[in-house]
């Protein structure tokens, strides 16, 4: 990892590890509740069509604990998070100043800065999400049937594969984008229109090619787990003769692991765009 990076990221988490932790506490039960959220509905599909109404007990008090949660978590991250970039921002501003950093690069890197508290508000949580997904949704799929998890288990290798070559890709692209957006004030102070147009197709430009690429990445992906998930449906539809509530888990679990599968390139793309921030605001205390 880059050195300015982690040293940024390891500076704001040693200040406010204590409610860093207790917000991914939250996002965990969170994401433990959503978890089972598949087999209490299918028990309780199960036990209606056997005329049992006490099998709907588990899924609503799930289902309710859960919203709870949510709603906790979200407020307190709100208050949490916006303190910290407060006081990110206004270091980074005064330190960057200190340094005789142009005015235009000041200004774009205290606006980027806000993209180190969105890897511990949006990013670790995604990451969470992910592994919660991945992880969870594979141990419940070989539970209910072995191949079907291991068909699954398969897709990590053209996964591996294709986030690799965009991972390369849009650490270039991110480069060229900021390179850009530092000299944003500059060009904007200039008052030439001609150079005001450039600036923004540049920035459209590069814009453009990473979603470009995120696409592209998620296309090949996508083929690959059509193909998963149709083996999927025969193998528990026909082969099985799973039980109705059985068969939604067990479409559920599969569908939970493929957005976890889905969220891969978004984080590949944010670590490449935190390497780059990193190796531009460097020197001094982050905060």
């Amino acid at each position: 990892m880059n050195t300015n990076l982690e040293k940024t990221l390891r500076h704001i988490f040693s200040n406010y590890r204590g409610s860093i932790l207790l917000t991914y506490g939250l996002t965990l039960l969170e994401n433990l509740f959503e978890l089972i959220h598949p087999l209490t509905i299918g028990i309780a599909i199960n036990g209606l069509l056997k005329q049992s109404y006490g099998s709907m007990m588990p899924f609503a008090a799930a289902w309710l604990v859960h919203a709870l949660l949510s709603v906790f978590r979200q407020i307190y991250d709100t208050r949490i998070f916006s303190r910290i970039y407060t006081n990110l921002a206004t270091s980074t501003v005064l330190e960057q100043t200190k340094q005789g950093i142009s005015f235009s690069q000041i200004a774009a890197r205290s606006s980027l800065s806000r993209e180190f508290v969105s890897f511990f508000e949006r990013d670790i949580p995604e990451i969470i999400n992910s592994l919660f997904g991945f992880v969870g949704a594979l141990v419940m799929l070989f539970i209910y049937d072995w191949q079907i998890g291991f068909y699954c288990l398969l897709l990590l290798l053209p996964l591996s594969i294709v986030n690799y070559a965009y991972f390369r890709r849009t650490r270039s692209l991110h480069q060229r984008l900021n390179n850009q957006l530092e000299s944003e004030v500059s060009v904007l102070s200039c008052q030439q229109p001609d150079a005001i147009q450039f600036h923004y197709k540049a920035l459209a430009k590069w814009r453009i090619q990473l979603s470009n690429a995120e696409a592209m990445t998620w296309l090949i992906l996508e083929i690959f787990i059509v193909g998963v998930f149709a083996t999927m449906l025969i193998r528990t539809v026909i082969v099985l003769g799973a039980k109705t509530g059985d068969i939604y888990a067990i479409i559920s679990y599969t569908w939970n692991y493929r957005q976890s599968l889905d969220r891969v390139p978004f984080l590949v793309q944010q670590f490449n765009l935190l390497q780059d921030i990193g190796s531009r605001i460097s020197g001094g205390s982050p905060i």
